[in-house]
């Protein structure tokens, strides 16, 4: 028997400014409170207490910013994105509401099909190195085959080799940018990779002052995609 089709609205919206300090879950009221407002022919849950059918990405931590976060919306049939962004935009302005794409049939699981992340990071140690410092801590990272951090887990402590899961590594100025996996498989976190970085130098710190998703992929990005614009 095969399935029925499915419709989705993928929304990509920013968390910047104040916003970036709204924690997942406070995100995922407002837009559930949103498509209720914006009366869009959003799909519900079954039980006493229906839920629009909402899902995100991996979320971003507290204080980071995102310059092209996603969000999908399951519908209960085709439908024009035009008129769902002339909706849900007015009720969602302060996430500056970029695009909105109708998809058919991307299936329950949509973000299992994301490969990466990109990010720009100005790191906690960024006063205490030379550029050129850490431009050659981030080549000599690309370089090897192998860097092993330890992941905390609720029962156990994992070693994981996170170095086949970068696919860019670039700096400029007091940026660092990063392209990395972002699947259960291949995930890579921004933290971990300053860390590393920071222990090529001989230091210790790995934190950032700054952090920006600048974009969610389904394709892994080119190679180049992920090297920073030096700013003016």
């Amino acid at each position: 028997m095969s399935q029925p089709e499915r419709y989705y609205a993928l929304i990509t919206y920013e968390k910047s400014g104040p916003l970036r300090y709204l924690a997942h879950l406070d995100i995922a009221r407002v837009f559930d409170r949103a498509v209720r407002r914006a009366q869009i022919p959003v799909k519900y849950s079954e039980g006493f207490t229906p839920r629009a059918q909402i899902s995100f990405p991996p979320p971003l931590p507290v204080g980071a910013e995102g310059t092209a976060e996603l969000c999908a919306i399951e519908l209960v049939g085709p439908a024009e994105a035009r008129q769902i962004y002339a909706a849900l935009a007015p009720e969602l302005e302060r996430f500056r509401i970029a695009q909105i794409q109708v998809r058919r049939g991307i299936g329950r699981l949509a973000w299992a099909e994301l490969h990466a992340a990109t990010y720009e990071l100005v790191p906690d140690f960024i006063d205490e190195v030379e550029p050129a410092a850490l431009e050659r801590a981030a080549a000599e990272f690309m370089a090897v085959a192998e860097v092993i951090v330890e992941r905390q887990t609720k029962s156990t402590t994992r070693s994981i080799n996170i170095r086949p899961h970068v696919y860019g590594l670039g700096v400029a100025a007091d940026t660092v940018s990063m392209c990395l996996g972002i699947t259960e498989e291949t995930l890579v976190k921004p933290a971990e990779l300053l860390a590393a970085l920071a222990a090529i130098m001989g230091m210790t710190a790995g934190g950032w002052r700054r952090s920006v998703r600048t974009g969610l992929h389904f394709e892994i990005p080119l190679k180049d995609a992920c090297i920073p614009t030096p700013k003016p």
